[in-house]
This record gives structure tokens, C-alpha cells and sequence, in this order.
């Protein structure tokens, strides 16, 4: 996991979250899921904001683990509000 002060605008990144699933005969379980971002500022002394594929924003925490996104992956779609 790299440090979230090295992200700078423009970087595309994705993070990981953990969502509960219920699975047929074995009741739930954790499952992994990586969502695309880009990053689009970073203002002195917070935390660097990026926007998700799914057009929400959200602050890259310490705590949040994430990863620069492949080179294949399509850039987030645009949220229809800032259209």
C-alpha cells in the first residue's frame, strides 16, 4: 500500500472496501472489492479527494488501503450533476 501523500490530481487509483455477501448454505462472508477514482484535489493539510467510478466523492484516508489503478481500466464516468 503506498502513502496517500504521494497521490497528486489526476492520478487514477483504486480503492479497496469490504462488503458483507450472503452466501447460499454458508451465511455470510467478507468479500473484496476494488473501485475506481481519480483523484481530483489536494489541498494543504486535508486529506486528497477523489471522485469514484460511481460519481460520489470521498477523502483517501490513512487507513484506506489503495492502489494506482491499471492502465486498462476505463477513467470514472462523470457525475451527472457536474455535467
Amino acid at each position: 500500500m503506498s502513502n496517500v501523500t504521494e497521490l497528486e490530481p489526476g492520478d487514477r487509483i483504486e480503492i479497496r472496501y469490504r462488503s458483507a455477501a450472503t452466501v447460499p448454505g454458508a451465511g455470510e462472508e467478507q468479500r473484496d472489492r476494488w473501485i475506481a477514482a481519480e483523484v481530483k484535489s489536494i489541498d494543504g493539510g486535508r486529506w486528497p479527494l477523489a471522485r469514484l467510478a460511481d460519481g460520489q466523492l470521498t477523502e483517501v484516508r490513512r487507513y484506506m488501503e489503495w492502489r494506482y489503478a491499471s492502465a486498462h481500466l476505463r477513467p470514472p464516468r462523470p457525475h451527472p450533476k457536474s455535467a
